[in-house]
């Protein structure tokens, strides 16, 4: 197996970001497993352990051993491209490969095919390769380099100062090799159910803070029924927590105002159906919620969170532009997607 080199030893430039991507996984490994388990489950939305587990009178079939110090089987495999998209025939040859894999889990299981891309792949393509994948036992996924960063800032505490300086340094070489994404290029889409009225009137989007951030992303649109009723670009995200009827905040991008903190306070208290007191959140604020439709025409709803390409949705769209937010819901009314 090939170790991973402290110095850049590769003359493709795959190999050179796949050997700092594991790097800088290494080091958050190092730093903490469970942080870097949380990464991952972040990414792969699948529950893993990362590391040892320990138990005490573990119930077997014929007895009950005392204690019991475990680590499940598991393995993830790598295929990085520099643009949007992967070459199919080359993962299905990979999930061939893995499933053969001498050493490591039976066949596929525990097993997980990453994907990563600058951009991020089509919806279609990565539910095509998923159940590809779950026929032979192994786990699919395709996430970005943004969004690995983005896993990451969630995961570094303020007082890490090393490990985040690993993590912005990481931010930066992507930055100069041209693989983060185009944050005007990308409509950030939230399902979004009964919060619907609220998420207009106090014009932000809120969600747990173990998600990723997604401040790589200028524009933001919410989903319901088939449809995107309302886009807006952010101002800012920040985390609040109520502790004894006080907010705190801990902001993640952009600069958090007065008024900003107005609006939070306010869907805190006025929400009913859900206890926003009750835990932390992490809220996008938009310059407002502007009125648009953009109607998905592929049969059933949006699962998670989608990304749109607005290049591929919207006419004579060019991302070099500064939209303001009249602009993009202009543009995206009456539009199509997948």
């Amino acid at each position: 197996m090939s170790r991973i080199s402290h110095f850049q030893r590769f003359s493709q430039a795959e190999n050179h970001a796949t050997n700092n991507t594991l790097l800088l996984l290494r080091h958050v490994y190092r730093a903490s497993a469970p942080k870097l388990g949380r990464v991952l489950n972040s990414l792969i939305e699948e529950d893993l352990s990362i590391g040892l587990t320990f138990g005490q009178q573990v119930r077997g079939e014929a007895s009950v051993p005392d204690a019991l110090i475990a680590q499940e089987q598991m393995r993830i495999f790598i295929e990085t491209k520099r643009g949007g998209a992967l070459d199919a025939d080359q993962i299905r040859r990979h999930l061939s490969t893995i499933c053969r894999h001498a050493s490591g889990a039976m066949g596929g299981k525990g097993s997980i095919l990453l994907g990563l891309t600058k951009e991020p792949i089509a919806e279609s393509d990565r539910k095509v390769l998923a159940a590809d994948a779950a026929i032979l036992g192994v786990k699919f996924a395709a996430v970005t380099f943004s969004q690995i960063v983005e896993a990451l800032k969630v995961e570094c505490a303020e007082f890490e100062v090393d490990l985040r300086s690993i993590v912005d340094d990481y931010a930066a070489y992507l930055s100069e090799e041209g693989l983060l994404e185009e944050g005007n290029r990308w409509l950030v889409v939230f399902p979004c159910g009964i919060s619907l009225t609220e998420n207009e009137r106090f014009g932000l989007y809120y969600e747990p803070p173990s998600r990723p951030c997604k401040h790589n992303y200028r524009f933001i649109g919410i989903y319901a029924q088939k449809n995107i009723p309302f886009v807006g670009a952010v101002e800012a995200i920040a985390i609040a927590t109520m502790v004894d009827e006080s907010i705190s905040y801990h902001v993640e991008s952009g600069e958090l105002t007065e008024a900003h903190k107005q609006r939070i306070a306010s869907v805190i208290d006025q929400t009913a159906y859900y206890d926003l007191k009750s835990a932390p959140h992490r809220y996008y604020l938009v310059d407002s919620f502007i009125p648009t439709g953009a109607r998905k025409t592929s049969p059933g709803g949006i699962m998670g969170l989608r990304y749109l390409d607005l290049e591929k949705i919207v006419p004579n769209y060019n991302y070099r532009k500064d939209y303001t937010s009249f602009e993009l819901a202009k543009a995206l009314n009456g539009v199509t997607w997948e």
